[in-house]
């Protein structure tokens, strides 16, 4: 089965470190779903985003130094929608988080006011649900985002597919009766 990822993120602040994900996940003969690639669609830009993420079985987060623009409707951007979203679903869910110590920026991808009191609770939330990876550089994010999908994907594949489960039943209740058809000839007439 193709695991199909979502990457998401804001896009002109972290462009290139996109670009290096979406390379290591084609390496690794899996599929991704990504902004960039939607071309012309029915639906809202959100609508799409969001039936997208629905429609993966991994959710990859990258998070830099903006909150992206913010939906009004929702009060929020769409990369924390979509996060949201993934999280309804139940997908599971990597999350990388810029090193803000180590990472260089250029200060025009560097949100301020309410933008980036959004983004240090979204930051926040995203500490507190998950075990997060911080990255110091597109290459080093792409390394990380490779070894944690290999190590999920494998561990995916040892769980039992829900799919499974009723042949699984299936193979049990055959093999009930056969135990129980042995039972029944392994026994001694009676009166014998």
């Amino acid at each position: 089965m193709t695991q199909s990822i979502f990457v998401s993120s804001t896009f002109v602040d972290l462009e290139s470190h996109r670009r290096l994900v979406r390379s290591a996940i084609t390496k690794l003969e899996l599929s991704f779903k990504a902004m960039e690639f939607f071309g012309a669609l029915p639906d809202t830009p959100m609508e799409e985003c969001l039936r997208l993420v629905r429609a993966s079985k991994i959710f990859v987060g990258i998070i830099g130094m903006r909150y992206g623009d913010i939906d009004p409707v929702y009060g929020k951007s769409m990369t924390q929608l979509e996060y949201e979203e993934a999280q309804a679903v139940r997908l599971p869910t990597l999350m990388y988080l810029i090193d803000e110590d180590h990472h260089p920026v250029l200060p025009k991808h560097v949100d301020t006011g309410a933008g980036a009191e959004k983004l240090v609770a979204f930051k926040a939330q995203l500490k507190n649900a998950h075990v997060v990876s911080a990255f110091t550089s597109p290459e080093d994010l792409a390394l990380k985002v490779t070894q944690d999908i290999v190590r999920l994907v494998g561990a995916m594949a040892k769980e039992p597919a829900v799919q499974a489960l009723p042949d699984a039943v299936d193979g049990l209740m055959s093999i009930e009766r056969v135990l129980a058809e042995l039972l029944r000839n392994a026994r001694p007439p009676a009166g014998a």
